[in-house]
């Protein structure tokens, strides 16, 4: 990369606007009309290629224009740009909503009256252009200290923030027709510290609140209240000029609050100034109230290996702790270090928890304690310390769903059934949760000796096989929050399957920003693989439709997929339905 550092000048962090030409026309972005005379090209590369540049403007930055439209844009460059575009994108890797040609190119600032204006509607901006830029050609003109909004670039379409390597605002604007308010508060933004509490608790509130008028306001106030219900008045004694924004923090007791969804609510008044644009006033967020939860079962992923000759001690301590509780669903992964004959290939994807080597143990793939990532190594614990700090703090947070699986082989074809059902409001909180399956075998003798420990040759919970793919599945919900799920998988030969079960788990849907291959666990269930068809308990007659039930006593609808169930009328009897 060739990004030059340029001489400073003061950032404009927050969206800029200087009206232009007529009332009712605004230009939006970061960057000054005047370019300045010291001001230095850029290049990204010595070597003729394809490029392009691009600001970002937030949606909530765009309030004040909702209802206008984008009708222009312009850019600033050393003439000597070839096929040049400007364009409009809601994100960086999605389709322009408008791109357009531009046919010459002049060393500074250049406009592009758009054929085919854009409404702005709420999304999220990027104006940008590409062109094609000649070998040893200096051209992309930028200035200043940058932000996150200011400096994207490409090299075809690989997309990286520049501001942090030394390449200031660029000079990119866009220019939107319509009306702006002169008294015009809106909410920016609010978050809560927590998405789910119980009724003793508080919520943390914090929000921002813009000036999107022409006109500076003060004596505002703010209205806070759940569920639209009684009101919490806030002042914010605060002088706000156009752009400028107020940050505040409450804190709102929840008590008497029933079990399940509500709203936290908090609108924004201009006080004796008057708000002309009541559209933007007002920000909701869900929090889910809860006085119980389902019994939880960890999912303990130990990384280990034959050749790992610090693994034993880690073992040893691992069975002691887990040796008393029937809470924890533990398999192993035979990556980090030095491969061996029980590695699965998919396994390796899972090394991304921060795994460096063996042994490592992760619960729950959640962060504990004071560790930086969900995999850590356990070396320096005692078996109290392991017990009390990983295992009963994970064990002790609240489940909002709960799992039930059922393994069944005929033959060689195992026929899984798993059962979920949560809150009445889980898929809302979690509606991207993916179900994972294992395969999992204990007993299982090597063809040589565990290094540290050469008299040991069985080994436990060895991962046979991901069941669903890595990724996962989405499991297919209904309107009480409860989901069932079937698939078969052809076992191997040399499995024993009295010794094998199945693992289950649901998890969160993955934060791109830590790059973790899943969320955490919501929880976990396992069973052995069952050959027998279960007889009935009882038979008897039984007098209108009887009651359906799932081994782990959750009532359900009549069965429509092969399991084992309950069914309780007159008498009660368990059921094997095929």
């Amino acid at each position: 990369m060739m990004i030059k550092k340029l001489w400073c000048l003061t950032a404009l962090l927050w969206l800029s606007v200087f009206p232009i030409v007529a009332q009712n026309e605004y230009v939006v972005g970061y960057c000054s009309n005047e370019l300045p005379a010291d001001m230095k090209p850029v290049s990204l590369s010595e070597q003729e290629m394809r490029m392009s540049a691009a600001i970002r403007l937030p949606a909530n930055k765009l309030m004040r224009y909702k209802g206008c439209q984008l009708t222009k844009i312009r850019f600033a460059v050393m003439e000597g740009f070839e096929n040049v575009s400007v364009w409009v994108r809601t994100s960086l890797d999605t389709s322009s909503k408008v791109i357009q040609s531009v046919p010459e190119v002049v060393t500074g600032w250049n406009e592009v009256t758009l054929n085919r204006p854009l409404p702005i509607d709420g999304d999220d901006l990027y104006i940008g252009y590409t062109a094609t830029q000649p070998a040893s050609f200096w051209g992309i003109l930028a200035y200043g200290e940058g932000n996150e909004y200011t400096s994207w670039l490409a090299i075809g379409n690989e997309w990286n923030d520049y501001h942090d390597h030394g390449l200031g605002i660029l000079f990119i604007q866009g220019v939107v027709e319509g009306t702006a308010y002169d008294n015009d508060l809106a909410m920016m933004d609010l978050t809560v510290d927590q998405n789910v509490f119980t009724p003793e608790e508080s919520v943390q509130l914090k929000g921002t609140v813009v000036n999107t008028g022409t006109n500076p306001i003060e004596g505002l106030q703010l209205h806070v209240s759940i569920d639209d219900g009684e009101t919490e008045t806030l002042a914010l004694n605060a002088l706000l000029l156009p752009e400028q924004t107020a940050s505040f923090s409450h804190t709102l007791p929840l008590e008497s609050l029933e079990e399940g969804r509500h709203e936290v609510v908090v609108s924004v008044d201009a006080g004796e100034a008057g708000d002309l644009n009541a559209d933007n006033d007002v920000l909701r967020v869900p929090i889910y109230i809860y006085t119980s939860s389902y019994p939880r079962m960890m999912l303990l992923e130990h990384f280990t290996s034959l050749l790992c000759v610090n693994c034993p001690p880690v073992d040893r301590m691992l069975e002691e702790v887990v040796e008393e509780r029937t809470d924890v669903a533990w398999v192993t992964h035979h990556v980090g270090y030095r491969e061996d004959e029980f590695t699965l290939e998919t396994s390796r994807n899972l090394t991304r928890f921060g795994v460096n080597g063996n042994p490592y143990i992760m619960v729950d793939r959640t962060l504990l304690g004071s560790n930086e990532t969900p995999a850590f190594t356990i070396g320096t614990y005692t078996v109290e310390e392991l017990e009390q700090n990983v295992f009963d703090y994970a064990a002790s947070l609240p489940a909002f769903l709960q799992l039930d699986a059922i393994a069944h082989a005929e033959q060689n074809v195992l026929t899984i059934d798993v059962e979920g059902e949560g809150k009445p409001w889980f898929t809302e909180l979690f509606p991207k949760a993916t179900l994972h399956i294992f395969l999992v075998e204990d007993q299982v003798k090597s063809s040589r000796p565990q290094a540290g420990d050469p008299d040991k040759t069985i080994h436990d919970n060895i991962t046979r096989a991901f069941v669903t793919p890595a990724r996962g599945v989405l499991p297919t919900w209904d309107e009480n929050a409860h989901f069932t799920y079937q698939t078969t998988f052809d076992l191997q030969s040399g499995w024993n399957q009295n010794h094998m079960r199945v693992v289950a788990f649901v998890v969160a849907q993955a934060d791109a920003d830590t790059n973790y291959p899943t969320g955490k666990v919501l929880n976990a269930t396992q069973a052995k693989i069952t050959t027998d068809v279960p007889a009935a308990i009882a038979t008897v007659e039984t007098e209108g439709e009887p009651e359906w039930y799932n081994v782990q006593g959750m009532k359900c609808t009549a069965p429509a997929t092969r399991g084992i169930y309950i069914q309780k009328g007159n008498t009660t009897k368990k059921l094997f339905i095929p």
